[in-house]
């Protein structure tokens, strides 16, 4: 294993276990992948992350296929591949369930964040995309639009996805996405409702772009249907997670 590959999967390490102490994830949820050498290294299915070590970390194809370790990927992989397939600079991808953000995401409301610094590291909207049934192919299509505008959203139904350059960023952006939120929804039971005018939110959008934050390099082109192959694997992983969980 090369110092890269090492470094990598410390890293998916780390912030599998950031993410269980700060709450974000529960059970088996989540799941975390990352480039690596015209590959993907990610976590496996029906792992809870404060377990994950580097041995099971496994190495699959840019289309989500295995290529090595003991476990299984995960059912919504294709949800990582439409992100790295929207924009180039997409190194890592993130998915959890942090409470107030998928709360709100239940709800369906977008959310416009009322810090300026928020507003220049994400944007000034994190919206919500429609519910979709994992593996359904219009789930993919509508992430890999979501992508043009935003690195990190909201999920009805199914938490939060954050990417980044790194996976410490894609990490903090998700991060900084459920502090916001929980943030608005404290202020809101204070009775305290605050937005920034329109003219500040198009300076600090300025600002952003020319700090060289939010989406680059977009391609338009759709991502690939899924062949069949990948349609009956993510229709087995879900056949399974399904059996555990009615007899855990």
């Amino acid at each position: 294993m090369d110092r890269r590959e090492t470094f990598l999967k410390d890293q998916i390490i780390k912030y599998c276990s950031r993410m269980d102490q700060m709450g974000f994830v529960a059970n088996h949820d989540g799941n975390i992948s990352v480039k690596f050498d015209q590959q993907l290294l990610s976590t496996p299915t029906a792992e809870a992350k404060f377990n994950i070590t580097g041995d099971m970390i496994l190495t699959l194809s840019p289309s989500g296929k295995k290529l090595k370790g003991a476990g299984k990927p995960f059912s919504e992989i294709a949800l990582h591949v439409a992100c790295y397939n929207a924009r180039d600079e997409i190194n890592a991808v993130i998915h959890a369930h942090p409470t107030y953000a998928s709360a709100r995401g239940l709800v369906g409301k977008d959310f416009t964040p009322s810090l300026p610094e928020a507003i220049v590291s994400l944007g000034d909207r994190i919206p919500v995309t429609p519910f979709a049934m994992p593996g359904d192919a219009q789930n993919e299509l509508i992430i890999h639009q979501t992508l043009s505008k935003v690195d990190a959203f909201m999920m009805k139904g199914n938490g939060v996805i954050a990417v980044g350059k790194t996976l410490e960023e894609a990490y903090l952006r998700l991060e900084l996405v459920e502090h916001l939120i929980k943030m608005d929804f404290v202020a809101q039971k204070m009775g305290i409702s605050y937005s920034l005018k329109q003219s500040d939110i198009n300076q600090l959008l300025e600002k952003r772009a020319k700090a060289g934050l939010g989406p680059q390099n977009y391609s338009s082109s759709l991502p690939p249907a899924p062949d069949q192959e990948n349609k009956q694997v993510i229709k087995d992983i879900i056949r399974e997670e399904i059996k555990r969980a009615l007899t855990d």
